[in-house]
């Protein structure tokens, strides 16, 4: 049986869990918040593609790419090319290129990433030559305060106590948008540009001014004759990007600059600006080296992979027998001259046994010697003689009796 206190301690503990549970749903309630994921996929990579595909369902051709093309990868004349990035890979003469394709009737519409009063500024290949300059434009906080002008009387100490609290529904200032007037519109497009940048032109490039959007910020969009073609300089992207492009009425200013002065051909959009790889700087340079390189590899392969006619079958491997090598080795010595070192050799080996088997010829004389051997091996005794005599026998047929005769002894014995 559970003791008393136990099951008081039980009872505590559950009435302390239903009274945490009644709490939370007393005190909370159940929302759904959408959390935006961002963009996914090919958008994510082009912030342009939604600029791109409202053309396209305009009826206008559209291109787009990663980085910027060559002088023979241009788009045709009378077409648009948009290139809205710093275009940092972009060299002095790839720039004249694209000046020579706009003064041959293109339409290039580029951002000036870079303000024209920075000592760290690179030069612009693009706008430099044309004069435009884009400056910062300065707010009244950022102003310089005349040093002669009496200070003001300093504000109170505010401290958290005092401090008023911030009010989140606090409207936020409107933008400022500029007004962009067509003459086949009846009212002027709404815009909005960064406010803080300008652009500003010199005199040669006022002449040339063609078009021009503004407002009390100073020149945002400036459009610019230059030979048959045009050049349009933004302080910024804004309207082109996704999903700005779906405010004000960016998606219409779009449609019209890639359409201005009645063009109707295709529109490029460069949307990457990344430096290209070492395969594809070589591919692009030497692709005549490297097509030559391939092409001479695929021979060398091909020339090793095949053959002529049937395999060679491998060799025997046939063991010769000892007397091949016995006989060799003679041919080799006699060819050297050497017949009286081997009789006497052999001569010396033969007696050097005699000595070993029967001690007792040692002290007979040779005639003795030899009457014995000779009953041993069944020779004649004059043959033994001859045999044992010590006298060079250069002649084939000598040394080669001498020879045997030495050899049928010493098996004799």
């Amino acid at each position: 049986m559970t003791p008393p206190s136990r099951r008081a301690g039980w009872v505590a503990l559950a009435g302390a869990a239903a009274a945490l549970v009644a709490l939370f749903f007393s005190s909370c309630e159940k929302r759904s918040i959408e959390i935006p994921r961002g963009l996914r996929g090919e958008a994510a990579r082009n912030s342009y593609l939604a600029a791109q595909r409202m053309l396209e369902r305009m009826g206008t051709p559209v291109q787009s790419q990663a980085d910027l093309p060559r002088a023979s990868e241009l788009p045709p004349a009378g077409a648009t090319l948009i290139v809205p990035t710093p275009r940092r890979t972009l060299s002095k003469a790839n720039a004249l290129e694209l000046h020579g394709w706009v003064e041959s009737g293109g339409h290039l519409i580029v951002v000036s990433w870079q303000l024209f009063d920075d000592e760290n500024r690179a030069a612009d290949f693009v706008l430099d030559p044309l004069g435009v300059r884009q400056y910062l434009n300065e707010s009244e906080d950022d102003a310089p305060q005349d040093e002669e002008s009496e200070p003001e009387e300093s504000a109170p100490l505010v401290t958290k106590a005092s401090a008023p609290e911030e009010q989140d529904d606090e409207p936020e200032p409107e933008p400022e948008i500029a007004q962009a007037a067509f003459p086949d519109r009846e009212t002027p497009l709404q815009v909005e540009f960064d406010p803080n940048f300008r652009l500003e032109l010199e005199p040669m490039a006022a002449a040339a001014r063609v078009f021009e959007i503004a407002d009390a910020n100073g020149a945002h969009l400036v459009t610019l004759r230059k030979g048959r073609g045009l050049v349009t300089a933004l302080t910024d992207d804004y309207f082109l990007k996704q999903p700005e492009i779906g405010d004000w009425d960016h998606a219409e200013l779009v449609y019209r600059m890639t359409h201005f002065d009645g063009r109707a051909g295709p529109v490029w959009i460069v949307w990457g600006d990344e430096y290209p790889g070492a395969l594809t700087l070589l591919w692009r340079h030497a692709w005549m080296v490297v097509s030559s390189a391939l092409l001479a590899l695929s021979l060398w392969i091909w020339s090793v992979s095949r053959r002529f006619g049937p395999l060679a079958p491998d060799p025997s491997s046939e063991r010769r027998e000892l007397m091949e090598h016995v006989r060799a080795a003679g041919s080799f010595q006699w060819r050297r001259a050497a017949a009286p070192a081997l009789l006497a050799a052999t001569r010396e080996a033969l007696l050097e046994r005699v000595r070993e088997r029967h001690p007792s010829f040692a002290g007979l004389e040779p005639a003795e010697q030899a009457k014995r051997l000779a009953d041993l091996s069944g020779l004649s005794r004059g043959r033994v003689l001859r045999a044992l005599a010590f006298r060079t026998d250069t002649e084939a047929g000598h040394f080669a009796q001498s020879i045997a005769a030495l050899e049928k002894i010493r098996r004799s014995l």
